[in-house]
This record gives C-alpha cells, sequence and structure tokens, in this order.
C-alpha cells in the first residue's frame, strides 16, 4: 500500500464497484491506446489488464512510488512511466484517469492540445466541476470542451469511497470526441472564451457593442452562459479573422 501524499493531491478510491464502473465506460477494445493519468496504487490499472484484448496501457504517474509499484506488473501491453501529464506528450487513443482536483482545468487543456485529439475520455473529478461541465448552461470550462467532445455525467462517487476522506464528493465524466470538430486555432480558444466569460452574470453587449452582435444576429441580451456554440463560433471566427 502506498501512503499518500497530501501535497500531491492523492486520494485512492476504494469502491471496487466504481473501480469496474470506470474500467467498463473505457470499452477498451482491439488496438486502443491507452494512456491513465496519476495510477497511484494501479486499481483502474490492474482491471485494465484484465481485459483479453490486444492493446497499449501507458500509466503516468508524478510519485516514483507508484512507478515502483507498478513495475512489479508482469503484461507486455502495459508500461509505467514516470511524469508529469502537464509535461509530457504521449499519443493516445482514450485516457483514464482519477485525477487530483486542483489541476483539473490545466488536465482538461491539455487533452484539448491534443494535435490528434483522444476519441473517449474518463475521468473522476470532483463533483461540482462535473455538475458545471455538463449543466445546460454554459460556462468558459464547459463551452472549452464542448467545442470538441460530447460531455456526460455517469454517476457519483461518494468521498467515503476514498482513502484519505476528500472533503467533498467526486463523479465520473465521460468525453465523447464529436464527429464534426471546428477548424480553428485552439491556441487562440483559451484567451477568446476568458473574454467572453469575465463577466458571466453580466450581458454579452458588456463585452462586444450592441451594433457588433446585431450584425452577427446575435442577441445582445444574453448572458454569456445562454451562448449557444454556434454563437460563440461565429463570434470566435470574427475575432480571429
Amino acid at each position: 500500500m502506498i501512503k499518500p501524499i497530501k501535497d500531491l493531491g492523492q486520494n485512492f478510491l476504494r469502491n471496487e464497484e466504481a473501480i469496474q464502473k470506470i474500467v467498463n465506460l473505457l470499452e477498451i477494445s482491439e488496438g486502443d491506446e491507452i494512456l491513465e493519468i496519476g495510477p497511484g496504487e494501479g486499481v483502474l490499472t490492474k482491471i485494465c489488464l484484465e481485459n483479453p484484448a490486444n492493446f497499449k496501457l501507458v500509466a503516468l504517474d508524478i510519485d516514483p512510488r507508484s512507478v515502483e509499484e507498478l513495475n512489479k506488473i508482469s503484461d507486455k501491453r502495459f508500461e509505467i512511466r514516470l511524469g508529469n501529464f502537464l509535461e509530457k506528450k504521449i499519443p493516445a487513443t482514450k485516457i483514464l484517469g482519477a485525477i487530483p482536483y486542483n489541476i483539473t482545468s490545466p488536465i482538461f487543456h491539455k487533452i484539448i492540445e491534443y494535435e490528434n485529439l483522444p476519441q473517449k475520455v474518463v475521468l473522476v473529478i470532483q463533483k461540482e466541476v462535473a455538475e458545471k461541465v455538463c449543466d445546460k448552461k454554459g460556462s468558459y470550462l464547459k463551452d472549452y470542451l464542448n467545442f470538441y467532445y460530447e460531455i456526460e455525467y455517469k454517476f457519483t462517487i461518494s468521498k467515503e469511497d476514498f482513502y484519505p476522506v476528500p472533503k467533498v464528493d467526486s463523479a465520473v465524466v465521460v468525453l465523447n470526441l464529436k464527429t464534426e470538430l471546428p477548424n480553428f486555432d485552439k491556441s487562440k480558444l483559451s484567451s477568446f472564451l476568458h473574454k467572453v466569460f469575465r463577466s458571466p452574470r453580466k450581458k454579452i453587449n458588456k463585452v462586444f457593442t450592441k451594433e457588433y452582435l446585431n450584425n452577427l444576429n446575435i442577441d445582445e441580451n444574453k448572458r454569456p452562459e445562454d451562448l449557444t456554440l454556434n454563437e460563440l463560433e461565429i463570434l470566435f471566427n470574427e475575432e480571429n479573422n
């Protein structure tokens, strides 16, 4: 057993039913290239490797103790590496992980930066964040992800199912890559959405002029959270032409 380190945001999942459900959501199949972020003790890793399919699983952890422990796994389909996901470029068709709450947004950003976006992402994140990215209303992070992925809130995991027990509950979200993706510069998307959502409760005409919005056939009285992806794309393209 690895002793959790608070500074690394380590809270290890102990609910076996939840672990199995998370791996099932990944829908492992022949030829998959799976990247697991922060495997910790390897509870998800080991369930993945019970699948008989011919796939590749790379687990990446910042904790040398995890690397030492998971190096004991003898399976030619599996590789454990030491490193920080935010600093690495590891190709993957699918991504899996129970990630530290404090770097959820940077991890989502890193995924979107992939040149070849993963087809499916299954993550355990803070319940409050999961609800926000799956809400009907828009937000910076939801829309940032939604340009590329359909996002589903799958189920809640009680904080009591982790060791040590965190202060909040968690949830499992699944991101499925859309078949039609926008054709614009992803490096500019974040700053654009920050501009749109800098005053989320105020009308969009506080960010863009009324004349500008009317010329684009966008209701000047909408709030940022009410803008559709299509309207955001129109604004983005207009801003970056």
